[in-house]
């Protein structure tokens, strides 16, 4: 039972260990957040291998939906839900504090998720760029 314990321990600091080296990773991205279909139209239409090429739109269909959705308006709404919970006698700090711990816990997942795709997505770029063949050959 130990035994067990400790594994599930283990896991549970590895997970919160890459998530946290997640959320502070660098975001130099070597290629922009475009479909794989615009990149192929911008160099020109080469041949590129089917697989790869489906590899790619797939993940880019994958595209993650960031959580506050586009836009100020989420956050908007974290503020104004912010700010009532204020006028909530007595216990509104407390409820606040919990709101804002949710929210922020939110946006650090909205993060990682979409750094964890965007990583996923230009491996597979890489992959349709190593396969790409000049149309004139």
């Amino acid at each position: 039972m130990a035994e067990l314990f400790l594994q599930v321990r283990l896991q549970t600091v590895n997970m919160s260990s890459n998530f946290w080296n997640d959320f502070h990773s660098e975001h130099e991205w070597r290629f922009p957040e475009i479909a794989p279909w615009q990149i192929q139209r911008a160099l020109g239409h080469p041949i590129v291998d089917h697989s790869e090429r489906v590899r790619a739109e797939w993940m880019w269909k994958r595209r993650p939906d960031p959580i506050m959705g586009e836009g100020a308006f989420g956050y908007i709404l974290i503020i104004t839900i912010s700010v009532l919970l204020l006028l909530v006698p007595h216990i509104g700090i407390f409820l606040d504090a919990i709101w804002l711990l949710s929210c922020l816990l939110l946006v650090a997942f909205d993060v990682v998720r979409n750094v964890r795709w965007r990583r996923d997505y230009e491996s597979s770029l890489r992959r349709m760029f190593r396969t790409m063949r000049s149309v004139d050959r």
